[in-house]
């Protein structure tokens, strides 16, 4: 079959993959001028099984209605954002139940432990290289009790597959020696050794290269502007230039693939959540870091990255605005300096940036058919779109060739909305 993959970021390119290897003629539609240059492009790198739990944890109404009016908070919701959630977010409150939400972070976990294995394949099959590491990350706490928490935590984890190491202040200065100077202060870690490290825009633009080799085809400078339907299907996918018909379409734009849907009435329960980092192009640290870094505190990251830096975290519900806020943007550079007061940070060398996170409304990414007969989505994956990819790439690939997963699909399936969101 003909299938048109719409958007080339860490989704759309996935996708695309295990379409081309099921036998599938493939073309990649992208408003971009090349791969992996929205979300995609500098996310934190990080690919965390560990850390598989929604944003919408229980309680997180207070820390929205908190965060009203300030910079400093990692979960914000600014207030021109409001009239766009909607429904969504009445959906997105009553997904942090304690119930609801650990059954949303038993599915992440799944899809994410299967997703580092289908990445392991992916590595086997093709010549791509992303500077991959695999030593693991370390959440650091400074409250004990705070530790004790995440350590009681990990159980339900644990039997899931995922493998936790508590240690002490000592054992984790140990592990990571540029954290010595603020050992007094730490109570401990969780050391998660699964986990991984990649540079997501250098994965995007190895693989679209592999691809091309294979004969997918790529459209760059290619925007689509509206999804044709007709009889119950997509007909053609409209550009700006000419219509493109297939046998079947996927949309995977991110959060943008909301509003492409909602021109043939259908209403996607995810919206954007907006992300920064601050890449440094050299490490600003003697020692320099070894592991990635998640101060449980700040909600943020830090990792080595290529010879450099990458500091990442915040979440801001601000609609579909890509401004660059500078208090958040300083936000990320204090924390660098709370937990390496050693970095040599000058703003002037910082390369700050910020991209939209599709957030679904219960925190499971969305993968699989939609309503139109030959029309599939694979999007709404948040702060996991990295960690996800690969599996959701091959969860979908599956789906569409009428080909059985190695994993259940319902818990992704858009189906799962169908009675309980709005159409807006």
């Amino acid at each position: 079959m003909k299938v048109v993959v719409v958007g080339s970021g860490l989704i759309g390119l996935t996708s695309a993959y295990f379409l081309s290897a099921r036998g599938h003629e493939v073309v990649v539609l992208e408003r971009q001028e090349g791969p992996g240059r929205e979300t995609s492009f500098a996310n934190g790198t990080l690919l965390t099984p560990s850390m598989p739990e929604p944003w919408n944890a229980p309680g997180c109404w207070r820390m929205l209605l908190s965060s009203l009016g300030r910079s400093d908070a990692p979960l914000s919701l600014r207030l021109k954002a409001l009239p766009a959630i909607g429904g969504w977010g009445v959906r997105f409150l009553r997904e942090s139940s304690s119930r609801r939400f650990e059954s949303n972070t038993r599915k992440n976990m799944k899809l994410a432990l299967y997703s580092l294995e289908v990445m392991a394949r992916l590595r086997e099959r093709t010549p791509i290289e992303y500077g991959r590491t695999a030593r693991g990350t370390l959440k650091i706490f400074r409250d004990p009790s705070a530790l004790d928490r995440a350590v009681a935590a990990t159980g339900a984890l644990a039997s899931g597959g995922l493998t936790f190491k508590p240690l002490t202040a000592r054992q984790t200065i140990e592990l990571e020696p540029a954290l010595a100077p603020i050992g007094k202060q730490l109570a401990g870690a969780l050391h998660s050794p699964k986990d991984e490290t990649g540079d997501a825009y250098r994965f995007c633009s190895a693989l679209a290269g592999h691809l091309r080799e294979e004969g997918v085809e790529f459209r760059f400078g290619t925007a689509v502007t509206a999804l044709e339907a007709r009889g119950g299907e997509i007909t053609a996918v409209v550009t700006g230039r000419e219509r493109v018909t297939a046998d079947r379409y996927l949309v995977a734009t991110g959060s943008y693939s909301h509003p492409l849907l909602k021109g043939i009435g259908l209403s996607l329960p995810v919206r954007p959540a907006k992300g920064y980092s601050v890449t440094f192009d050299a490490s600003p640290t003697e020692p320099p870091l070894r592991i990635p870094i998640v101060d449980d505190d700040f909600h943020a990251a830090i990792v080595p990255f290529a010879g450099g830096l990458r500091v990442a975290g915040t979440a801001e519900f601000a609609g579909y605005d890509l401004a660059l806020r500078p208090e958040r943007v300083a936000n990320l550079l204090t924390l660098l300096r709370q937990v390496l007061p050693q970095a040599k940070v000058a703003a002037a060398a910082a390369k700050p940036w910020c991209g939209l996170r599709p957030m679904s409304a219960d925190g499971v990414p969305i993968v699989g058919p939609a309503p139109l007969a030959n029309l599939y989505v694979n999007t709404g994956h948040g702060h996991l779109g990295w960690t996800m990819a690969a599996g959701s790439g091959a969860l979908l690939a599956d789906l569409l060739s009428s080909v059985r997963p190695a994993i259940d699909p319902a818990p992704y399936a858009l189906a799962r909305f169908t009675a309980s969101v709005p159409a807006e």
